[in-house]
């Protein structure tokens, strides 16, 4: 069984950090980059931290000191750099299990909070059911982002889902990004879940993750279907009829979410395992 770590290779992630370079230096022309920057210079400004150089950053804000002893080039970060929050809700539900959809949904996340780190973001990812399942501490520093992995990886799918619990149970997220990442294959109050992280002062993307099955469903005889969460079943005959049934009611559940989204001022968007998820996140992102 692959891994996330197995996905996450470094042609991978070489490839996620161009896209976090070029989202970064569009975001920046547009006043809205990682670390929000104030105007402030001087003695007034009150050191922070440090994170590394990446190509595009102000030369002028190098630790040369540092780069003296360490060969490497940082850059100093202080507190007037007011810093955003990243936030990733995970849907780790029995919906989820399906090995190649829920690898995918890891691998999102994980793209997700390697592009908030290397912004200069503050990243938490929640992993969630039908109330909060897990979460590791505040992540900033992008050497804790193996970390990061490692928490994924080890998420198990199981449970039923109720989106609107979990978010009210997080607390407080800090002005920034929501990302939830589920199938949105539930009855919980999804409408509800993206007024609430607004309320919490947040740009609210909803990201649905589908196998391919579920996406695209293959013509066959009879079969009986199992709710994966409450164990509830259905007998009938998979012919072309109920496949296109099927298929309508998928595609009005997504347009009424766009829909709703667009409304909001939020974004929805669908992938499923087997989508280029580079592509993916840039179009996303944009």
């Amino acid at each position: 069984m692959k891994t996330l770590q197995d996905v996450l290779t470094k042609e991978y992630l070489a490839k996620l950090g161009e896209v976090s370079l070029r989202l970064r230096h569009r975001l920046s022309m547009e006043g809205y980059a990682g670390n929000r920057r104030t105007m402030a210079k001087g003695s007034s400004l009150e050191f922070s931290d440090y994170r590394e150089y990446m190509e595009g950053d102000d030369l002028r804000r190098v630790d040369w000191n540092g780069y003296a002893r360490f060969g490497k080039l940082y850059l100093k970060l202080y507190l007037e750099e007011k810093q955003a929050a990243v936030n990733i809700f995970l849907d780790c539900s029995r919906s989820m299990s399906e090995e190649g959809k829920f690898l995918a949904a890891k691998q999102l996340a994980a793209s997700l909070a390697y592009i908030g780190l290397n912004g200069g973001d503050r990243v938490q990812v929640f992993g969630f059911r039908d109330s909060l399942y897990a979460r590791p501490q505040n992540v900033m520093q992008q050497k804790r982002f193996l970390e990061l992995v490692q928490f994924l990886d080890g998420l198990q799918a199981d449970g039923t889902t109720d989106i609107l619990r979990s978010v009210t149970q997080c607390g407080n997220l800090g002005r920034g990004i929501t990302v939830v990442i589920s199938d949105f294959m539930t009855d919980s109050k999804i409408e509800d879940t993206v007024k609430l992280l607004q309320y919490k002062k947040q740009e609210v993307l909803l990201l649905q993750v589908l196998s391919t099955e579920e996406e695209s469903p293959q013509q066959g005889g009879a079969v009986r279907l199992v709710d994966m969460e409450s164990g509830e079943t259905r007998d009938l005959e998979l012919t072309p009829q109920v496949i296109d049934m099927y298929t309508q009611a998928l595609k009005h559940q997504r347009t009424a979410l766009r829909e709703f989204c667009r409304r909001r001022d939020a974004v929805f968007y669908h992938v499923n395992e087997q989508t280029d998820l580079l592509r993916a996140l840039y179009e996303l992102l944009q």
